[in-house]
């Protein structure tokens, strides 16, 4: 080995055992108010995951043991709310989801899902946002990330076999109503980016960035792979309604619900923590001071 070489080799050795041994933020906040009292923890998820997520950082499991109550947007394993998702996600008799797509995009829905093994007959069933729901998870199943592996999932059953209340930050009328919105333009658009992602073959390149922004609590690279990189202009007030506004509400109830008392863990979809309009921004509006919680040096 040439000394030029093996001066490369140690620089990068050292690097790597820098960057191995340092402390790394994660996707987890310690809220506090004003007087500095910790009031809550703040966990952006993954809905869905790989085994590589598992398991979670030592950090987050100790936050979940020290709170009293685990808050998510809807316990999706509550057969109540399954079953209302379900009756929202089918278009009235009769109707087709191609009634409400340009003529060009027709065929590629049944391109898309024939891809995705969906029947296309049972995809023109389908509001337009079940549609989007269910070709983006069978699409992130087909790259290796799948919902019974999402942090949500994991985080409800923990709390449970930890004898912690489980309760929703919203209901499920208004999640399908979020879902549901934007009009008619940014309903279309989103079905569009998603079957743009199927046609690319760049899902499991997407997915595995999405991943590591979460992974290394990178809260502005993952607000631009959602916000930038997998929607359109078009897609803005679909944005509005199923973000910034929701946030709003979140924000809400959470402190609501702080009102009462307790030190609950709050685990939300980590696309609704960054920007402006983003929780930590709305709950930094509000008085309180979010602190990102790190790995230690050790790794966990």
């Amino acid at each position: 080995m040439s000394g030029a070489w093996r001066a490369l080799v140690v620089v990068w050795l050292m690097l790597w055992a820098g960057l191995a041994g340092a402390a790394s933020p994660l996707f987890l906040w310690e809220l506090r108010d004003g007087a500095g009292g910790l009031r809550a923890w703040l966990y952006g998820t993954i809905h869905v995951c790989d085994v590589a997520c598992f398991p979670l950082p030592a950090p987050v499991r100790g936050a979940l043991a020290q709170a009293d109550s685990l808050a998510l947007e809807l316990d999706l394993e509550d057969p109540a709310v399954m079953r209302r998702l379900g009756e929202a996600a089918m278009l009235p008799v009769g109707m087709q989801l191609d009634t409400q797509l340009p003529a060009a995009l027709r065929p590629r829905l049944v391109l898309a899902s024939t891809r995705m093994g969906l029947p296309p007959e049972m995809v023109q069933r389908l509001q337009p946002w079940m549609a989007s729901t269910l070709l983006t998870i069978r699409v992130a199943e087909m790259v290796g990330f799948r919902t019974d592996q999402g942090v949500d999932l994991w985080l409800a059953r923990q709390a449970r076999t930890q004898g912690k209340p489980l309760w929703a930050l919203e209901t499920v009328e208004r999640q399908i109503e979020a879902m549901a919105g934007g009009g008619d333009a940014a309903q279309v658009a989103s079905l569009t980016e998603v079957i743009e992602l199927i046609e690319s073959g760049e899902a499991r390149v997407y997915f595995q960035r999405m991943l590591d922004a979460w992974r290394y609590g990178d809260v502005a690279a993952l607000d631009v792979l959602l916000r930038e990189e997998m929607s359109s202009a078009a897609m803005a007030p679909l944005f509005e309604e199923m973000l910034d506004r929701r946030n709003r509400e979140m924000a809400d109830t959470l402190l609501r619900r702080l009102e009462g008392g307790g030190r609950p863990f709050v685990a939300v979809g980590a696309g609704h923590f960054g920007g402006p309009a983003g929780l930590l921004a709305e709950l930094t509006r509000r008085g309180y001071t979010l602190k990102q919680v790190e790995a230690s040096a050790a790794g966990d």
